[in-house]
């Protein structure tokens, strides 16, 4: 089992000099209390021994500690805080550069929802973390262990009295730890269902209302709040439980100890003054020591968070090598030999597949659905990496390719057209950022959709909608047509552009697919097979390989799959 990596520890110990600043800070804060005391301890003591109190004895010492614990309070409040910052940010910033190097194949399989949750709610929880918990922890047990040697150096069996008194607290702050723990986990998984409810009902509004699904759809957002609710009056159960055997549990030791100390001081082997001080000192003793493990049941739904994000960042990267560059001796674009792939172990889509590509061949992929050909496609844009056998993009294997680099060299225009929810010219410009006006204007005129862009409201400036809901299908094809015509890549994958279009916008996307082809090695998944007849090579596909190849008139003539898939319409 592989290693995995804990990202939060390493910058929380990247920036720990920010730490230990604000835990020596903490320290000199608590020493100066201590000795504040100490101070009241003898005043007190000399006052009750008839010995005259002069003011400036004590009186300059006394106002100079209570300076230097406001500023040492506060020094250790900004470098705590500071911490938190710098952590939290870097935190951050590595989730976010892992989303657009994180394989391809997780994207795919996990749940929206669920990475959205992870970045937002389960981020902001591992934030607090260093807000709250785990400063109050660092700050209890620096305080318990000086005031521990400080009551110790007044009298010895006191500290044991008071030490004896805690084991209860620390095994009830476990159980609850626990519980909390799972309950948090299981608050994070109900969360992540209700967002995705909410996501798909957004996603499909159309679907849902033209079936009539609403009252569905808000049956079961209902049951996944309730499940969420149920969930969390548990946790609050249990919270404030813990907060009321806290509060029991505290008064625990006051009562022991005022009892032992009545006894010392009537042995007088306690002063009155050594008294007074134990009874400040016990205050904040108690209350950072009760604390400790109070501080493990309030971290308890933030650790539950960080471990969420730890498994997006322990999810492998896609495989990117370090080549730039394809090799100059050779006119082949793509070759793949005995190539094999299976999303899953069990599964096998592509088995043995042999496919030559040449520069300026325009070739088309055939088949009934599932045969391979969108697999073909993941496989070329390097989504996934090959199960077995060989991939080479002019002549580099694909492994040695940066995946960057590989991809400028191919422009995809999908089935599945996906626009932002921003203007027209910002969505053909994604082609190429650094385009200018008048080339945007270009690509669309090219791929016959610039007349259209004319008369939206704002015209380029128009904004296209969640995913382009506010364009038509053979619309938003155009303007991916037009994104890939800016782009300029020498290959072009054409995944049928003209699936689910009437003919009068096929027609269009036909003429704008001629004038995006012209110079380019092109491969084309078609369903419509009237839409390839010109290529120069069409692929049959059965099963995970090539079953029939050679064009349109001798595939006919042949009389074998083809023929009947085109006989079929």
């Amino acid at each position: 089992m592989k290693k995995q990596n804990r990202y939060y520890l390493r910058y929380m110990i990247k920036y720990g000099y920010l730490l230990l600043g604000g835990v020596v800070c903490v320290c000199l804060l608590n020493l100066a209390i201590v000795r504040g005391n100490s101070v009241i301890s003898s005043v007190i003591d000399d006052m009750l021994s008839g010995n005259e109190i002069v003011l400036g004895m004590f009186l300059p010492e006394f106002i100079a500690i209570t300076i230097a614990g406001f500023v040492l309070a506060f020094l250790g409040q900004q470098l705590a805080g500071l911490y938190s910052v710098k952590v939290s940010g870097a935190y951050r910033k590595c989730v976010v550069e892992k989303l657009y190097h994180i394989e391809y194949a997780y994207l795919k399989n996990e749940n929206m929802a669920t990475i959205i949750n992870k970045i937002n709610s389960d981020m902001g929880e591992a934030e607090s973390f260093l807000q709250f918990p785990f400063p109050m922890l660092i700050s209890d047990i620096t305080a318990v262990i000086i005031y521990a040697v400080y009551i110790g150096s007044m009298n010895i069996s006191l500290l044991v009295v008071m030490l004896i008194s805690y084991p209860a607290v620390f095994w009830i702050a476990g159980i609850l730890v626990k519980r909390i723990s799972v309950l948090s986990g299981t608050y994070r998984e109900k969360s992540d269902a209700i967002t995705g409810i909410a996501q798909d009902a957004l996603s499909g509004i159309l679907v849902l209302r033209s079936f009539g699904l609403e009252d569905y759809f808000q049956g079961q957002m209902q049951k996944a709040t309730k499940a969420l609710v149920d969930n969390e009056e548990k946790r609050t159960r249990i919270s404030n439980t813990a907060i009321v055997v806290r509060n029991m549990i505290q008064w625990l030791p006051n009562i022991i100890c005022a009892v032992y100390c009545v006894i010392l001081v009537s042995r007088g082997t306690f002063s009155l003054g050594n008294l007074i001080a134990f009874i400040v000192v016990l205050g904040k003793m108690v209350q950072s020591f009760i604390g400790i493990p109070w501080c493990f049941v309030d971290a308890a739904g933030n650790i539950v968070c960080i471990r969420r994000i730890e498994e997006i960042l322990n999810t492998p990267d896609e495989i990117s090598g370090s080549e730039t560059e394809g090799k100059t001796d050779t006119d082949v674009i793509i070759s793949l030999k005995d190539l094999c792939f299976g999303y899953t172990e069990e599964s096998k889509v592509l088995d043995g597949l042999e496919l030559t590509v040449r520069a300026g061949e325009n070739i088309a992929l055939v088949g009934e659905s599932g045969g391979g050909k969108s697999t073909i496609f993941n496989l070329l844009c390097a989504f996934y990496a090959p199960g077995s056998g060989s991939y080479k993009l002019y002549g580099r294997e694909i492994g040695e390719w940066n995946a960057q680099a590989a991809r400028e060299r191919l422009a995809l225009v999908s089935q599945n057209v996906f626009l932002f929810p921003t203007t027209v010219a910002e969505n053909v410009a994604y082609g190429n950022p650094d385009a200018t006006q008048e080339e945007i204007v270009e690509a669309c005129k090219k791929a016959q959709i610039h007349d259209f862009i004319m008369t939206l409201p704002q015209g380029y400036q128009t904004i296209t909608g969640e995913r382009g809901a506010l364009l038509s299908g053979g619309q938003k094809q155009r303007i991916s047509i037009a994104r890939a015509i800016l782009k300029n890549a020498p290959v072009l994958l054409l995944d049928e552009p003209t699936s689910a279009v009437d003919v009068e916008t096929e027609e269009l996307i036909q003429k704008a697919l001629e004038n995006v082809m012209k110079g380019r090695t092109c491969i084309t998944i078609a369903h419509r097979l009237s839409t390839i007849q010109n290529a120069d090579c069409i692929y049959v596909l059965n099963s995970g390989k090539i079953v029939e190849q050679g064009t349109h008139a001798a595939l006919l003539n042949a009389g074998g799959v083809y023929a009947k898939m085109y006989q079929q319409g």
